[in-house]
């Protein structure tokens, strides 16, 4: 298989990437560079001249981007797979959610997240939409929870909800589950989620530990949340094994 993927200088992408080469996939990244996605007429050209047996959208960029490469993927029969997040929910205290749930994000990014996913499902009824979580690296430096827990143990004292479940998962993880469903091709939109049962404050106590970090994590009672995503149709590797 061919997969040309987009977003292979951000953080999920070049993991992805490396997931599907393994899986004996070849990767051809999309170079915004080169081919610049202006125009429907543009990402039309570029799916065509790069010839894809399957496009993951994994950048973010102009939503109508997303729109486009779902309608080119759909004229030529070709497999999409678009990621989305968690943010298209807005903050709730009982989870997990499911993802019959009906999207209700009012901030700008969630919102964006949401029109981009219509724009999706509009234009190829046959693609995958995948939401994921806040992904987990093994290095600081791209924008993980990783990252994030570095910068707040260098800035002191990590104050942290107990009472705070976020939807999470370890982004090589992710990155199984993405290309096991790109091979599924199960069209659909569907949740990854790596954390069953973990507080935010737990995970970045064990997190801190198994980086050697030495975080003073401070637990406190705000804010209630359980965002965790719930799929009984996909498989993550819980983070309770990888900390």
């Amino acid at each position: 298989m061919r997969a040309l993927v987009t977003g292979t200088t951000g953080t999920v992408a070049p993991v992805v990437a490396d997931a599907l080469r393994s899986d004996g996939a070849e990767v051809v990244a999309w170079d915004r560079a080169v081919h610049p996605p202006t125009s429907a007429e543009a990402v039309r050209e570029t799916i065509h001249a790069l010839a894809p047996d399957a496009v993951l959208h994994l950048a973010t960029g102009p939503e109508a981007w997303a729109g486009w490469i779902a309608e080119a993927c759909a004229a030529t029969g070709r497999r999409v797979l678009f990621t989305s997040s968690v943010s298209v929910f807005a903050p709730r205290e009982t989870g997990p959610i499911p993802p019959t749930a009906t999207p209700d994000a009012t901030d700008d990014y969630g919102r964006y997240k949401r029109r981009a996913e219509a724009l999706v499902r509009d234009s190829a009824p046959t693609a995958i939409i995948a939401r994921l979580g806040w992904q987990i690296g093994e290095q600081p430096g791209s924008n993980t929870m990783t990252d994030w827990l570095h910068r707040q143990t260098e800035a002191g004292p990590v104050e942290v909800s107990a009472r705070w479940l976020p939807a999470c998962s370890w982004l090589a993880d992710t990155a199984e589950a993405l290309v096991a469903l790109l091979a599924r091709g199960e069209p659909g939109t569907f949740h990854l989620d790596g954390n069953r049962s973990l507080s935010m404050a737990e995970i970045a106590r064990r997190l801190s530990a198994r980086l050697g970090l030495g975080a003073e994590v401070v637990e406190t009672d705000a804010p209630v949340m359980d965002l965790r995503l719930s799929d009984p149709r996909v498989s993550v590797r819980d983070i309770a094994e990888r900390l």
